[in-house]
């Protein structure tokens, strides 16, 4: 009350203080606060908060493969719905949920709790900043959390006098986080990342209606400009913290809490796993027969194009292994059953031994993690070999999926879709199909072994260990021609004709004919016309593709039109 009544400025003793608020005809001679006062605070009146649960809150995997981290539930309560109450408790009663990820599962608080959900469209191809720009028009005197904090106490207050970043000390040096420089008043005039022993930006932030009038359009002007898709909304306010002016509110160490890893979690709320019901923790227990409390030492796996992972310790063996949980899209165009025989196949012709268990239904898979001892290389001619003895292998056991893998098929399967989804791609796509027409036809015509085959060999699906090889990932796998495999002995690589009987040695023993080479280069064609059609399909639900795509773009190109020089000579 004395810093919203005295503007925040330094306080003077009591009776200086009673005098100073008497003479201004704030409060009363029995001390009471008076019309006037309650007059002069609606100014500082907090009018709602803005909670971001937008992001996929990759501090919380694996929990957050199926519960959004708004909705984990920690020490019993879910945190969004305590953040609310709190928030509630505090007279705030306009509260803004920011949703993305698994958005249909916060719907359920607009009913409970009679909160605003506000959609952020944007959450998988941009960061933080974009969800303050979907709610933009609800900013104003307005707090602003993160679904993922944890206030062990209540911090919220009907009143606030001036916008402010929460923050506490943080002891040590180079440590990742931002550090704020502050005046005597507490007003922030510099930032630093990584921090050294300084207070770092910690928790919520609080936007007073004058930081509002600025930061709004500020906001709105980067939005609109290309390269700031991974910046947070505090990048932005960073960048202009001189014309917009915000204060440094001090807490205590353990006032707020976020959690960096299931190991943190865990360590504040043992029943953690338990409590969460997460049908993935049941998965496990089931086939690895064992408890939650066996499962430790979770860390996430860089995301596949289709999937997302992570390697687990069970305690009472300590083996190690993989989780692998199927992305959204991928039962679109993912024949688990073909997967399934394929994985058993290689188990059992020792191509792939880490195989545990397989869920044909719901696509989910264990596998036993290999440490390995060299990453694959594609330039490397012992790796390349040892690559062709297993593909040997595969294809002289005549083992066949069920089905069949049909690149070209499976492309016009993508290019389908787009008609009506977007013309410009389905133009893009029918262009690049009538260039490879003739490749197709030549590959029906030239007729090789059908056999089954990977269909999807690079470097995360090759593993070698101590001079070892394990093929993995047979997610794309299925009966096709063999020189789909074959060819990416030399594909990545991409040598000059004459160079490829080098790298097909392994595989052949011998030197390779003409006409195999014009075969398996326009296999190569087709390879990576397809990645190319499917990479830009999906490149927009699955970020990480996007890097590949121009990638297998010059690739299509150039060994098509290598492959046609060749078909037509």
């Amino acid at each position: 009350m004395r810093e919203l009544l005295t503007g925040g400025g330094v306080i003077p003793a009591n009776e200086e203080l009673i005098d100073n608020l008497q003479q201004k005809g704030l409060i009363d001679k029995n001390l009471t606060p008076s019309t006037l006062a309650y007059e002069k605070l609606k100014q500082y009146r907090v009018k709602n908060a803005i909670i971001l649960a937008a992001g996929f809150g990759s501090r919380f995997a694996p929990v957050t493969f199926e519960i959004p981290k708004g909705l984990i539930s920690v020490k019993g309560e879910i945190l969004i719905e305590r953040q609310i109450e709190q928030l509630r408790a505090a007279g705030i009663q306009e509260i803004v949920i920011v949703i993305g990820y698994m958005a249909e599962k916060f719907l359920y608080l607009r009913d409970k709790y009679n909160v605003n959900i506000v959609i952020n469209n944007n959450f998988s191809t941009r960061n933080t900043y974009s969800s303050i720009y979907a709610a933009r028009d609800y900013l104003s005197n307005t707090y602003v959390l993160c679904a993922d904090n944890y206030y062990p106490q209540n911090l919220f207050s009907m009143y606030e006098y001036r916008a402010f970043y929460s923050s506490i000390f943080l002891h040590g040096t180079g440590i990742t986080e931002r550090a704020l420089t502050f005046d005597d008043d507490g007003l922030i005039y510099d930032t630093n990342k990584p921090s050294f022993n300084q207070y770092i930006m910690y928790g919520h932030a609080y936007f007073d209606e004058a930081f509002t009038a600025k930061f709004r359009p500020i906001l709105e002007e980067y939005f609109a400009r290309s390269g700031t898709e991974n910046m947070y909304w505090e990048n932005v306010w960073c960048e202009n913290l001189k014309t917009i002016p915000m204060w440094i509110k001090k807490y205590n160490t353990f006032d707020i809490l976020e959690f960096d890893s299931m190991e943190e979690l865990q360590a504040f709320d043992s029943d953690y796993i338990s409590c969460n019901k997460v049908k993935i923790f049941e998965n496990i227990c089931r086939v690895l027969c064992c408890d939650y409390d066996d499962i430790d030492d979770i860390s996430i796996i860089k995301q596949g194009l289709n999937n997302r992972s992570f390697k687990f310790r069970i305690k009472y063996s300590g083996e190690y292994y993989i989780y692998r949980h199927p992305g959204r899209h991928a039962q679109s165009f993912i024949d688990r059953k073909r997967e399934a025989i394929s994985l058993r196949a290689a188990k059992r012709l020792n191509i792939d031994s880490t195989l545990v268990y397989m869920d044909v239904n719901e696509g989910w898979k264990i596998s036993k993690f290999i440490d390995v001892s060299e990453d694959f290389d594609f330039g490397n001619k012992a790796h390349i070999d040892m690559l062709a003895e297993k593909l040997k292998t595969l294809h002289a056991s005549c083992i066949s999926a069920g089905s069949g893998f049909d690149y070209q098929f499976e492309a016009e399967k993508i290019i389908t879709t787009q008609k009506s989804i977007n013309a410009a791609t389905f133009r893009e796509f029918l262009k690049e199909r009538e260039t490879m027409i003739p490749i197709f036809n030549f590959l029906e015509h030239d007729k090789w072994q059908v056999s089954l085959c990977h269909n999807d060999l690079y470097e995360p699906n090759l593993l070698v260990k101590n001079a070892s090889l394990n093929i993995i990932d047979w997610e794309f796998a299925g009966d096709a021609d063999i020189g789909f495999d074959i060819c990416k002995l030399f594909a990545v690589n991409n040598p000059p004709f004459e160079e490829i009987d080098y790298w097909l040695e392994g595989y052949f023993g011998r030197k390779t004919t003409d006409q195999e080479k014009t075969h398996l280069i326009s296999c190569s064609a087709v390879i990576y016309y397809y990645w190319y059609i499917w990479g830009s399909y999906t490149m927009n639900d699955t970020p990480a593709v996007s890097e590949y795509v121009p990638v297998w773009r010059e690739k299509m190109k150039s060994f098509r039109a290598k492959a046609l020089e060749l078909i037509n000579h």
